[in-house]
Parts: C-alpha cells; structure tokens; sequence
C-alpha cells in the first residue's frame, strides 16, 4: 500500500496489515522517533523563565520544587555566571562576601580601560580607581571612577582630599 510520512512527507510502500493496526505511518524508525520527540516537545509549555537571562523555557514540576532558592536556569552556564560575584546574591556561598576587595576588578570590568578625565590608555596598570563620594566602603558602580594618576592626584589637590586634607581640624 503506498502512504505518505507524517514526518518528512516522502511516499512508502507500507504493508496492508500494518495499515489496518494503525501503523504504517512512517518512512523508517529514525522519521517515527524525530515526529514523536516532537510532539512531546510541542506538549511542553514553558512554565519557567531564567533568573539570569530571562529566556522562557520548559521546566519538570519536580526540579521547581527542588530548588532550594527558587531560581531556575536554561542552562549551567547561566547557573554558574550567577553564582559568580557580581551575580545574583541569593545563590552565591557564604564565603563570596563582597567586602570592597574586588571593587577595582570590577571596576576594570564595568568600564573601559582608561582615564574618565583625560582618556589616558597607554598602560593600563597604573590607572586608579577613584571613589567619587571618598567612602572606601562604598564600592557601588556609579561611586566608582577610572582615573590615570595624574588626574587622580589633581583631584584630589583641587577638592583638598586625601593627602591633601587639611590636618588641622
């Protein structure tokens, strides 16, 4: 008997009897196994979005009740940039506090490699990272500026902060 694929749409011989059971439908195995792995596909609806990138995806019922934070991920990779400092806080270990010792690296990485001022980018590694409200705590980005040393210094010199302040009061 000749029929058509559900999948691909090529014709096929198929034998009568297998007509008549409800088979005979597909061209080969391979065309059976790809229409059904995507009808079960087509089942799925997203019911989950990344914490990290917010993509839509499908995510079985058991592992959103697993988690112990709530978040879910498309994929490790987002998990793991998360997790990272500078992620998400309420997946990250104990032991990644934020106490102010990575501002420059972050800095570093936030903007770009050179001076705020005067544009300097010869060598990257003498540029200071300067805190706009003089709070050494406050490592929040928008506190944070990249500055040659030059610059820095003549900051300083002109607001009358730092190794300039006045020591009598």
């Amino acid at each position: 008997m000749k029929q058509k694929c559900l999948n691909c749409n090529s014709p096929f011989a198929a034998e009568a009897r297998e007509v008549n059971r409800g088979n005979g439908k597909f061209c080969s195995i391979s065309c059976s196994s790809t229409y059904h792995a995507m009808e079960r596909k087509k089942k799925k609806k997203n019911n989950s979005a990344c914490a990290y990138c917010g993509d839509e995806f499908y995510c079985r019922p058991s592992k959103i009740a697993k988690s112990k934070s709530g978040l879910l991920f498309c994929c490790r990779k987002h998990k793991d940039l998360a997790q990272r400092i500078g992620g998400i806080k309420a997946i990250q270990p104990s032991h990644y506090t934020d106490d102010g010792r990575n501002y420059r690296k972050k800095a570093f990485a936030f903007y770009p490699n050179e001076c705020n001022q005067c544009g300097y980018d010869r060598h990257p590694e003498v540029l200071d990272v300067h805190h706009k409200d003089y709070d050494r705590t406050n490592c929040d980005m928008g506190n944070l500026e990249i500055l040659c040393p030059t610059c820095h210094m003549e900051h300083h010199f002109v607001t009358k902060t730092g190794k300039w302040r006045s020591r009598s009061a």
